[in-house]
């Protein structure tokens, strides 16, 4: 037989589950009757509760589960920061941390979670963490946080940055300069904030009583090689009339439409402006220097191993979805267009 589980005793005693998680960690919110009945329950099915589960802050291992990337961890700047962030919280609580990278050809649970190696769990980013992955890990018996992510059929506890609003700033901005023909190089559709980028882009269009051209929303086609938006920016560049500016999903995608712009022998702002997403440091160094939209990385990652801990010592029941802000960052890359042209 199996091991039983926290929800199994849920069923069993026909209460929720956060019924019987007060219960286990002794606090208010349910009557008399329904501990005596969680407690006979927890006795007649041989429930005992996870060693390293709910314990007192500052005890124990937390997980961070990635999907695999095709560059090292820690080489990827949103990521770095994002990590640094995490380690600076987890280290002020006490915990110690596990890296777990997603293994698409294994079947069931990730092994840092189905082993029980982890008191609580950061999944962090999107792409191959899909609501499906997501969904089954809350149904565990584990403190879970998505990062930078979140399910659209669960509540999840998630941390995330408001990136419609990023996408409706970057765009904006691009439109209060005067540019009418705007075009976006958008992310692969299996990360969410990337999506959201892109409707705060239309947002923004709308709202200017610009007329939605499909033919400047340029699908990603690069998939992760090191010039991801510079085949992008070539195609962008063979319409007619050509965009006067581009908003680039990410930063890292600007820096290869850069690439394409220069070789085309244009130039940015004069040419055409360009702005990205993220303010990774590269983006700073350019010639020249990129305008984007600030992502508060660092505070993420410590917003969600704060988040965490609530959850790993019983502290919230509750789910929650936290968002952070972004804010525009205006550099040299972007600038009216020229009207004389």
């Amino acid at each position: 037989m199996s091991v039983p589980t926290i929800k199994d005793v849920a069923a069993a005693a026909g209460v929720s589950t956060a019924a019987v998680s007060l219960y286990l960690n002794d606090r208010a919110g349910i009557s008399q009757t329904t501990r005596e009945r969680i407690a006979a329950t927890i006795k007649s099915l041989g429930y005992v509760p996870r060693a390293n589960g709910r314990r007192s802050a500052g005890e124990g291992y937390v997980g961070m589960l990635v999907e695999e990337l095709p560059l090292p961890i820690h080489s990827d700047h949103f990521y770095a920061q994002l990590l640094r962030g995490i380690h600076a919280e987890a280290e002020r609580l006490g915990y110690n941390l596990v890296l777990s990278v997603l293994d698409q050809t294994q079947a069931g649970l990730p092994r840092v979670v189905a082993e029980q190696h982890v008191a609580g769990l950061l999944a962090i980013g999107g792409g191959d963490i899909t609501d499906d992955l997501l969904n089954r890990l809350a149904g565990e018996e584990i403190a879970l946080v998505a990062v930078d992510n979140y399910s659209l059929s669960r509540h999840i506890d998630s941390i995330v940055t408001d990136d419609q609003t990023g996408g409706y700033l970057a765009t904006r901005h691009l439109i209060e300069l005067g540019h009418r023909r705007i075009a976006m190089i958008l992310g692969p559709d299996k990360y969410k904030p990337l999506v959201e980028r892109y409707l705060g882009y239309r947002q923004a269009l709308r709202e200017a009583g610009i007329t939605i051209d499909e033919a400047l929303m340029q699908p990603s086609i690069s998939r992760g090689t090191p010039r991801k938006g510079y085949r992008e920016m070539q195609q962008l560049l063979t319409c007619d009339p050509p965009p006067t500016a581009v908003f680039a999903v990410t930063d890292r995608t600007a820096l290869g439409a850069l690439d394409a712009i220069y070789e085309r022998g244009l130039r940015v702002p004069d040419d055409i402006s360009l702005i990205g997403f993220d303010d990774i440091a590269p983006g700073a160094q350019t010639r020249p220097p990129l305008s984007t939209i600030h992502r508060p990385n660092y505070e993420m990652g410590v917003a969600a191993m704060r988040r965490l801990d609530t959850v790993i010592t019983g502290q919230s029941l509750i789910p929650m979805k936290l968002v952070l802000y972004n804010d525009l960052v205006v550099r040299a890359s972007t600038a009216p267009p020229d009207v004389t042209r």
